[in-house]
């Protein structure tokens, strides 16, 4: 059995009553639902089939949702892995090395944590934009909830340097600290610009 426009509208209106509302969400459901329906040899409602899919329908927007967030932290490791094998971040990545071990060779440990402060927040400041622009549209689609969560990991460095306080004044885990810190909140910074942008594109399709 083929479904007719009338149907599939159908579907949707009906996921809207069980508060589906991300559209994401619901074009990927309306899909399941509609194929599975099609395939059945029931004769049954679509109204009854809609019915017996409700625990399916409530589970597949948590699943997501966790396999949206997991696939974009891997994203973000692939990333940040670029900058030690890609030809075109290498030259970044040796250069930033040695201009931090060179700096750290002046002894001003004082400036250079809040240097290090500084820059991790202005990476941060522009992620936040960068994530929270287009709310409006932003917040119709599921994918785009774990966006900012993108600079999670990275956000540790910053969160974290008054407990390492005491190691950072330690010449070699200060160098590996700054080091490591701006390349992951670099790699986190492209990587939720680079998915805002995909999310972007395909939201002028669905919505």
């Amino acid at each position: 059995m083929k479904l007719s426009q009338e149907n599939i509208q159908f579907i949707d209106n009906y996921l809207i009553k069980l508060k589906v509302k991300f559209v994401d969400v619901r074009l990927e459901l309306i899909d399941h639902l509609a194929s599975g329906f099609e395939a059945s040899n029931k004769e049954e409602q679509l109204v009854d089939y809609l019915k017996s899919k409700i625990d399916f329908i409530k589970d597949f927007e948590k699943k997501r949702q966790k396999t949206i967030h997991w696939s974009y932290q891997r994203e973000m490791w692939r990333r940040l892995a670029m900058f030690f094998y890609k030809p075109n971040y290498l030259p970044f990545t040796i250069a930033f090395g040695f201009a931090v071990y060179w700096m750290q060779q002046l002894q001003l440990n004082t400036a250079f944590t809040l240097i290090l402060i500084v820059s991790l927040s202005i990476i941060h400041f522009w992620a936040l934009i960068t994530g929270y622009s287009h709310h409006k549209t932003f917040k119709k689609l599921q994918m785009a909830q774990p966006l900012y969560s993108i600079m999670a990991l990275p956000s540790l460095f910053l969160y974290t340097m008054g407990v390492a306080k005491p190691w950072l004044e330690n010449q070699y885990f200060f160098i590996a600290f700054w080091f490591l810190a701006i390349l992951f909140n670099i790699a986190g910074g492209i990587e939720l610009r680079n998915k805002k942008n995909k999310i972007l594109e395909y939201s002028k399709t669905i919505i």
